[in-house]
This record gives structure tokens, sequence and C-alpha cells, in this order.
């Protein structure tokens, strides 16, 4: 399966082989923010609350990122804009060592979390301007594979820096992110969004009413699935090791599944369902993560927790590629930028709500609640998009895409 995808990875066109190479430098220098707490507290100057508003602060500046670059990728182009975030992400990181005091935290905090999370729809912009629609399923997958293993590497290097030096970790983490934008900026990739033609009535996502109703549809029926799969990576230790009274080891080892399981199989799986309709491979994904954290909720046995990890990770590596490709699929080119950034803000309104509605369900001593109620929430989305592919209205049509063929240009980067 490696083998697999690497083959795929190189047989990727001169743009996309940049852009993987560039995001997966990009994601490995994210050491900064993880300890960010940590640091924080261990300056013994901040109490806890100060430092959730400051950690809260990079929160919402990645919002306003993903709302604000909806309006930037359709003036300016996606390397400029991944670009230009990148310069600042690294001069905030050089100064926050120097701040003191909460407000100028909050404030560079707010400014880190823009200029870090604006790559991230100006990256997806550009996946869909360089790659043709019958191929963007995988294009997608392995834009996941360079973001999933670079923060695989990047918190982990952060771990060890900040036993030995802590300062390091943001001029480190800076150097990774100006390196990135160095690759990217002789390397511009040569495909650009198309414009909208002068005159054009565009409302806030489409030329037409039924395609505003077909984005907003898929829009709102991803939420349920942008909150199930913020509670891993926000839950799940506090869930396995307090909740359930397991040894901590489980929690790494469904973390474990969930990062092999993607590495390994991710891109090989969606390039196998690249002729697949974006409606089925939505509703297998729907189904598969509904199963998943619904049986999350119920389990108490480590080993358990771990299989069952299986199906809602085979969930998350064909849902979130598929919502990317049918949310570019429903787009007029000329503001596909933009709503792709919408759909960016909401997987971080679904990250920001997870936490409250996770403490929430779980506050009268139901530790499975929220894992449940995610994976029943996401099964009536299930049934929801039964019903929208249904009508033109609420779905866009699609036709049959033809089996993928690698193509082969110039050498690999790097």
């Amino acid at each position: 399966m490696f083998l697999s995808t690497l083959r795929t990875v190189r047989g990727l066109n001169r743009d996309l082989r940049t852009l993987f190479v560039v995001t997966l430098v990009f994601r490995a220098g994210t050491m900064a923010f993880p300890f960010l707490a940590a640091y924080l507290l261990g300056q013994h100057r901040y109490g806890a609350a100060e430092v959730g508003v400051v950690v809260g602060a990079f929160g919402m500046g990645a919002l306003l990122a993903d709302l604000s670059a909806s309006v930037f990728l359709g003036r300016i182009r996606p390397t400029l804009v991944m670009v230009a975030g990148s310069v600042v992400y690294a001069a905030v990181l050089t100064v926050v060592p120097l701040l003191s005091g909460v407000v100028p935290l909050v404030a560079a905090a707010l400014l880190w979390g823009m200029a870090y999370e604006i790559y991230t729809p100006a990256a997806y912009s550009q996946v869909v301007a360089s790659s043709p629609a019958e191929e963007r399923k995988i294009a997608f997958s392995c834009n996941r594979l360079a973001i999933n293993l670079g923060m695989g590497v990047g918190p982990a290097v952060g771990g060890l820096l900040f036993a030995v030096a802590p300062l390091a970790l943001f001029y480190v983490n800076a150097v990774c992110v100006l390196v990135a934008a160095a690759v990217l900026w002789a390397r511009q990739p040569s495909g650009a969004p198309e414009r909208g033609r002068a005159g054009e009535r565009v409302r806030l996502v489409s030329s037409t009413a039924h395609g505003e109703t077909r984005f907003w549809t898929i829009f709102c029926l991803a939420l349920p699935v942008h909150v199930a799969y913020a509670l891993p990576p926000i839950l799940l230790s506090v869930y396995v090791i307090e909740g359930l009274g397991l040894p901590a080891y489980w929690a790494s080892a469904v973390f474990v599944v969930n990062a092999v399981a993607i590495v390994l199989f991710e891109v090989p799986l969606n390039k196998a369902m690249s002729g697949m309709s974006h409606a089925r491979s939505l509703l297998i994904g729907f189904g598969l993560a509904a199963a998943g954290f619904t049986l999350m909720g119920l389990t108490a046995n480590g080993f358990v927790l771990a299989l069952v990890t299986l199906l809602w990770t085979g969930g998350e590596m064909i849902v979130f590629p598929a919502l990317l490709s049918y949310v570019s699929h429903l787009s007029d080119r000329a503001v596909a930028g933009r709503n792709i950034s919408l759909y960016s803000a909401g997987a971080n309104i679904g990250f920001i709500a997870a936490p409250q509605i996770g403490v929430a369900l779980s506050a009268k001593g139901a530790p499975g609640t929220p894992w449940l109620v995610a994976g029943l929430t996401v099964g009536a989305a299930f049934g929801l998009l039964l019903g929208a592919r249904s009508s033109t209205r609420t779905w866009c049509p699609e036709e049959p895409h033809q089996p993928h063929r690698p193509q082969r240009e110039e050498a690999p980067v790097g």
C-alpha cells in the first residue's frame, strides 16, 4: 500500500507535486502551537483561564482567515495568499516569545491563527486549479496525506525541542514556514483559478438560486461530520483515560491505528473510488462515520475501541476528499476558491463547537454520550443526504468520471 501511495504521489502533475512538498514542510513546522499552553503556563505569569483565552484567540483567528479567504481568493492567486500568510506567520512566531501580558498575546494569537489557517483554503483552491475534475478526489487525498504526515512529524519533534529548549520551538517553526514559502515562490504553480466575467451577477456562492441551495445543503450536512471528527484530537485522551478508566496506551493505540490507516490506505482508496459519484462516496463515508462514532460511545473495551477506530477512520478517508471535491464540482470555477474557503470555515466551526458540546454532554457522568450523539447526528445527516440527492434543487447533477490514469510529466520535486 505504501508503494502504491508513493507511485500515486509521484504521478501527480508538477503543480500538485510542488504543493505536496510545500504542504508537508509547512505542516511539519507546526511545533509551537501544540505547546503554546504549556509554554505560557511554564512562565508562571499566566493562569489557566488567561492561557485559555490566548489559545481561543488562535481558533478565532483561524475562523476569520477562512471567512476572509473567500474574498482574497477571488482576486489574488492562491500562491500569493499562501506565501504572504507564511511570511506573516513566521514574523508572528519570532515576536511571540518577546511579548508580555495577556492583551498583546491575544492579539498575536489572533494574527497567528489567521496567518496559519489562510494557507488551508488557498491550498485547496490551488488543488482545484491544478487538477481535472475526474482526478480531484485523488488530488485532495494526496494533499491530506501531506497534512497528516507533516502534523505527525511536527508535534513529535516539537516535544523533543520543548524538553530541552522551549524557545527554539518558535524559531524552528518559523524557519520551516519560510522554507515552505521559498519553495512555493520558486516553483509557482502554473494553474490559476478563473475569475468572474465583468458584469456577471454572482450571489454569495453561486450565480443561480439552485447553486446557492446546493452549496448550503452540503455545508449544513457536513457540519455534524466536522464536529464528530473534532472529538478525537480534543477529547479522546480524556475519554479513554478519565472517562473509561483505561490505561493511557489504549488512547495511543487509537491514535496510531488512525494515523497508520490514513497514511497507508487513504490515497489508494480514493484512487480506487475515483470513478464513483460524489453522492455514493459521501453516503459510504457518512455511514462509516456514523457507525464508528456510535460504537465509540457504546464500548468500554480498549481493543474494541481500536477496532472501531478503523470504521470512523475509513469514513474520514472517504468523506473529506469527497466533500472538497463535491464543493469544487458544484461551484462555478470563478467562485470555487470562495466556496472552499466557506467550507473550511464550517470545519473550524465544528472544531470550535466540539469541546463545548463534548463537555456539556459528558457532564453528568456519561463519558460516552458525546461520541454516541455525534454518531447519531451523522447518521441523521446520512438520511438527509439520501433525500437531498433526489432533487436537483439540493444536489448538483453529476456525470460519471473516467477511471484515473496517472499523468507522467517531468521529474518529481526534489
